[in-house]
């Protein structure tokens, strides 16, 4: 066995590519504060442990202890600290699949109590086997492989397909059965084309890694960084200041930013919560009529406040408008034009940010990045895994001839690290250059990061798969049939991330009083910041349209 460890990869990723990227703009300040983050190899957990071939583990620290980097220097700069800062990889890892874990009280988030108080907000009822397993990969008439998803709402995707909206049946290989028969009655490039440019819902052909890099758009994402920062300056938008934050006792580098949330799912909540944790005060603009994904929804409403706003309603756009006026960055989560054609777009509230005389960041966030010919495409992590090919890097490390959904929500939550840096960078230039700036992120850009600083040795390959050959993938275990085969096994094959020291409690506001969540802990720790959340997870709507300084 090698002496490859997930630690010293992760530190390699930190000082060699991602300090070394001169297209991430990261001022002089950061490099030479990075020699006081410290990758912790006191981590119970030094070989790589999750069911893949890439480097998953090692990704999520790097990209912690690039944001734990900025993070200290932005709190140097506010509250004239010098300070080390520790990254727990076991945490990192954990952090990307950290919400299968919460717990309500001592019950789980899975428990038949539990389910219901969050599954209200499915409004699309995709919770059904039918409706559920419209999300997943199936071969086509001509051989390959196409991903069909159902997004928030399967009934685009089945009309499409010619298939019933609902049925009863609940025996899930059948329903896959019939999926596969479906399927074969079409070629892949006729569902792309179909799904995509008619009926505008997510889908793709499943790619190798070598088509993907081979394609016009692979080539346009393959050459942007992890994040994109594009500023605009005025003569009008001067410097500003950090906001005055007296008597802080957590010295956490957002404090006093105030984050309009306009996102759902996975990445872009993640973003701006990690920005709460960080010190943003960040309120959420969601809508009755809009679905959710009702798990996810409990830990990535972490550090919020949450607020019904219909934005296709006079009054609503009004509200919204009233919170810019105040707001430092707007973070755009809605599929790709969506919030232009609300009126909301970059190019509206960066006019608005320069009548104002202050400057705003524009973060937006989506799935296949912000060039090329696919970018105006909807789309998800597993059809963003299956479209770079690490789907087909997933069936090869399995042993078969057919692409499979990489296991955990990887590149969404690693796009939410990615996000809150890109966010934190531009604030900085904010602060010493004034202007307006653009924050652009996607699912894409993080994955073809991940494929660019390769796979797993082959020793540890090797290992990985003898641990989990119990599992038998297979191209029909959509997310959610992966989640109920590794999150059960996690416990027996890697007990050290279940240890009672990774985990917090903290108040929800889920319709029982005094009640408490346990959540992941920070994955960094400072010597003086101390991070944690403003708010306990709450349920939708819950706050009026102020921001919360105000509600005091």
């Amino acid at each position: 066995m090698s002496d490859y460890t997930i630690q010293k990869e992760a530190s390699r990723i930190f000082h060699d590519v991602l300090l070394q990227d001169a297209r991430l703009g990261l001022p002089k300040e950061v490099i030479e504060a990075a020699s006081r983050t410290i990758v912790d190899e006191e981590t119970p957990i030094a070989k790589p442990f999750l069911p893949a071939p890439t480097k998953a583990s090692e990704t999520s620290t790097a990209l912690w202890a690039l944001l734990a980097t900025y993070g200290n220097v932005l709190a140097q700069q506010r509250f004239g600290i010098t300070q080390t800062v520790t990254v727990n990889s076991d945490l990192a890892t954990i952090f990307i699949f950290a919400f299968m874990l919460t717990k309500f009280g001592d019950k789980s988030i899975g428990d038949p109590d539990i389910v219901p108080r969050y599954q209200k907000y499915d409004l699309a009822k995709q919770y059904l086997p039918w409706r559920r397993l419209c999300t997943n990969v199936y071969p086509t008439k001509d051989g390959r492989w196409f991903h069909t998803h159902a997004s928030l709402d399967a009934n685009k995707t089945l009309q499409m397909l010619g298939l019933p909206t609902s049925d009863d049946e609940k025996d899930e290989l059948k329903i896959i059965g019939r999926y596969c028969d479906k399927l074969r009655e079409y070629d892949a490039a006729w569902l792309d084309l179909e799904a995509n440019e008619h009926w505008r819902q997510a889908g793709c052909i499943a790619l190798t890694k070598e088509e993907y890099l081979a394609s016009e758009h692979g080539k346009v994402v393959a050459h942007d960084p992890i994040y994109l920062v594009e500023a605009f300056q005025d003569e009008r938008l001067p410097p500003v200041p950090w906001p005055q934050v007296d008597n802080s006792t957590t010295f956490r580098p957002l404090e006093g930013i105030k984050i309009l949330d306009l996102t759902r799912a996975i990445a872009g909540p993640t973003i701006a919560r990690l920005a709460a944790l960080f010190g943003a005060t960040v309120v959420r603009i969601s809508h009755e009529q809009l679905s959710e994904l009702g798990a996810i929804l409990v830990e990535s409403n972490l550090g919020k406040v949450d607020v019904n706003l219909d934005l296709k309603s006079d009054a609503g756009r009004q509200t919204l408008l009233r919170l810019l006026e105040d707001a430092d960055v707007l973070l755009d989560g809605f599929r790709p034009g969506a919030l232009d054609r609300l009126g909301f777009g970059p190019k509206y509230v960066h006019e608005l940010a320069r009548r104002r005389g202050r400057g705003l960041v524009y973060a937006r966030e989506n799935c296949y990045g912000w060039g090329g010919p696919l970018s105006h495409r909807s789309g998800w992590q597993m059809i963003s895994d299956a479209v770079v090919g690490l789907s087909w890097e997933m069936g090869k490390f399995v042993g078969l001839d057919e692409p499979i959904v990489p296991p955990l929500p990887n590149a969404d939550f690693q796009t939410g690290i990615i996000g809150c840096l890109g966010i934190m960078n531009a604030l900085d230039r904010r602060a010493r250059e004034g202007g307006n700036y653009l924050v652009s992120m996607s699912l894409n850009q993080y994955n073809s990061f991940l494929l660019s600083v390769g796979s797993q040795p082959a020793d540890i390959q090797a290992g990985l798969q003898e641990k989990w050959k119990d599992m038998n993938f297979r191209h029909y275990d959509n997310m959610n049939r992966i989640l109920r085969k590794l999150i059960p096994a996690f416990p027996e094959k890697v007990p050290e991330l279940f240890s009672p020291a990774y985990f917090e409690k903290i108040s929800a506001d889920w319709g029982t009083p005094g009640e408490e969540l346990t959540i992941l802990k920070p994955v960094v720790k400072y010597e003086k910041t101390e991070l944690k959340y403003d708010y306990g997870s709450t349920e939708k709507g819950k706050h009026p349209a102020e921001w919360p300084s105000q509600q005091l």
